[in-house]
C-alpha cells in the first residue's frame, strides 16, 4: 500500500477566492468583453476540464476582478457547494469560487481535483448554516488531507482521467452534433434555404406551400404526477422525470431524475424519444419553462412531474423539439407564463397559438437527417454514463491507496 502523509491544501499549494468587487456584480458596464467570467454554474457543469462559460468581462470587469491562469483549480464554495473544474484557459471568477495552484513537485492539479471530489460530501456537511450553505477558506484550510508522494500523485490522476478524457471527447462529439441539428434547422426552417428553394414561391417572406396551424391542431399534453416529498424520499421506485431533468433553454440533463413510490397514470409514464415540455420556473428568466427535451435511454419505468407535460403530436417529435429549442418557439411559449415569484404555464393556453408548419415532405426530410444525430448523442450520453461509474469506483480505492498504482 502507497505511504501517505498528512497535510493541509495550504501545503501543497496556493489558494485563494476569486475577485469581484464592483456592486452591483450584475452591472452591465463590467460584461461583454473578451475575458472569460467564469461562475459556480459553469463549474458545476464541467467535467475535468472546464472550457465552456456564458459571460465575458471587458476591460472595465478585468480591472475589479483577477485573470487566473489556465490549469488554475476551480473550487465552489457558494451556491453549488464542492464543485471543482481545471480552467481550460485564462479566466475571471468571483469570490463564490476559490482557486487552487499548485507547488512544482509537490502537489499534482488533477490529483487534487480528484481528492476534492472524494471529499465533495464532506466539504458539503461542513458549510450547512442556519439560513445559507457557504464553504469558507479558511474551513478548507483547515481540513487534514491524506496524500501520497508527488509520483504517485501523477500515476493516479492519470489513470482516473483516461476516464474524463474519454468523456470530454464524446462531450465535444455531442456538441458537435447538436450544432449540426441546430444548423440545419435554421438553414431550412429560419433562413428558407431548404432543398428547393429557389423553385419555391413566397408570400411576405413566407414559403406558399407552408401553412399557419393552432397548436392544439397537431399536439395534446398530458399532465405529470403531483408528488408528496415522502414519495421521493426512497431508494426504490420509478424514475421520476422533473424539473431539474430540463436544461436551461432546451435538452435533457441526465442527473436531475429522482425515485419516485407513489401511484401513477399511464398516460404520465414517459419512454425513449417522448417529448417533455417545462411548465414551471422556479425564477423570473423563464430558463426552464416553455423548454423542451427528448426522453433519452432510461433504465427502468420512468414517469414525470407536475413541473411538466408530455407532448404528445401528430408530427415528429424530433422536428417540433427543433422547433422549440432552435426555432424561439420556446421563447414564445414561455412569454404566457406568470407568477410573482414562480413562474407557471397553463397549457391549455397554448392550444390555440398559430404556429408555422412547413410541408409534410420537408418535415420528413429534416427528422431523416437529424433523428441519427440525436440518436448517436443518445448513445454517447449512455458511454458517459458507464464511464463515470467505473471511474466513480476507481477513485475511493485509487485515492485511499488500496488499489496499487
Amino acid at each position: 500500500m502507497n505511504e501517505h502523509k498528512i497535510v493541509k491544501i495550504t501545503d501543497l499549494g496556493t489558494v485563494n477566492r476569486g475577485k469581484s468587487k464592483h456592486r452591483p456584480r450584475n452591472d452591465s458596464i463590467l460584461y461583454g468583453g473578451e475575458y472569460p467570467f467564469i461562475q459556480t454554474g459553469d463549474v458545476k457543469k464541467a467535467n475535468l476540464h472546464l472550457v465552456d462559460y456564458t459571460q465575458t468581462y471587458n476591460d472595465v470587469g478585468l480591472k475589479q476582478s483577477k485573470l487566473w491562469k489556465k490549469g488554475t483549480l476551480c473550487f465552489t464554495i457558494a451556491a453549488n457547494i464542492a464543485d471543482s473544474a481545471i480552467l481550460g484557459m485564462d479566466a475571471c471568477f468571483p469570490d463564490s469560487i476559490v482557486g487552487f495552484l499548485p507547488y512544482e513537485n509537490v502537489s499534482d492539479t488533477t490529483y487534487v481535483k480528484y481528492l476534492f471530489d472524494e471529499l465533495k460530501l464532506y466539504f458539503q456537511q461542513i458549510s450547512k448554516g442556519t439560513t445559507q450553505d457557504n464553504l469558507s477558506l479558511d474551513k478548507i484550510c483547515r481540513v487534514k488531507l491524506r496524500v501520497p508522494d508527488y509520483d504517485t500523485q501523477v500515476k493516479v490522476a492519470s489513470i482516473l482521467s483516461t476516464y474524463d478524457t474519454a468523456i470530454e471527447n464524446n462531450n465535444k462529439r455531442i456538441r458537435l452534433l447538436e450544432q449540426m441539428a441546430e444548423n440545419l434547422y435554421k438553414e431550412w426552417f429560419v433562413r428558407f434555404r431548404f432543398p428547393g428553394y429557389e423553385n419555391e414561391s413566397f408570400i411576405e417572406g413566407i414559403p406558399s406551400s407552408w401553412r399557419y396551424v393552432q397548436l392544439g391542431d397537431i399536439a395534446s399534453f398530458d399532465r405529470g404526477i403531483s408528488y408528496s416529498s415522502d414519495e421521493i424520499n426512497c431508494d426504490d421506485g420509478i424514475n421520476l422525470i422533473n424539473l431539474k431533468n430540463i436544461q436551461s433553454y432546451g435538452g435533457f440533463r441526465r442527473d436531475g431524475t429522482k425515485q419516485y413510490n407513489g401511484k401513477y397514470k399511464d398516460s404520465q409514464i414517459v419512454a425513449v424519444g417522448d417529448l417533455i415540455l417545462g411548465v414551471t420556473d422556479m425564477t423570473q428568466d423563464r430558463r426552464t419553462v416553455g423548454s423542451v427535451a427528448l426522453i433519452p435511454q432510461i433504465s427502468g419505468t420512468s414517469a414525470i412531474s407536475a413541473d411538466l407535460v408530455k407532448v404528445n403530436l401528430k408530427v415528429p417529435n424530433v422536428f417540433f423539439y427543433c422547433m422549440c429549442r432552435y426555432g424561439f418557439y420556446s421563447k414564445f411559449f414561455s412569454q404566457f407564463a406568470n407568477g410573482a415569484n414562480v413562474l407557471h404555464l397553463k397549457p391549455k393556453v397554448l392550444l390555440n397559438k398559430k404556429i408555422l408548419l412547413p410541408t409534410a415532405e420537408l418535415i420528413e426530410a429534416f427528422v431523416e437527417k437529424v433523428q441519427p444525430m440525436i440518436d448517436i448523442v443518445d448513445d454517447l450520453n449512455c458511454q458517459n454514463d458507464l464511464l463515470i461509474k467505473q471511474r466513480d469506483m476507481l477513485l475511493p480505492r485509487l485515492m485511499s491507496g488500496k488499489l496499487e498504482v
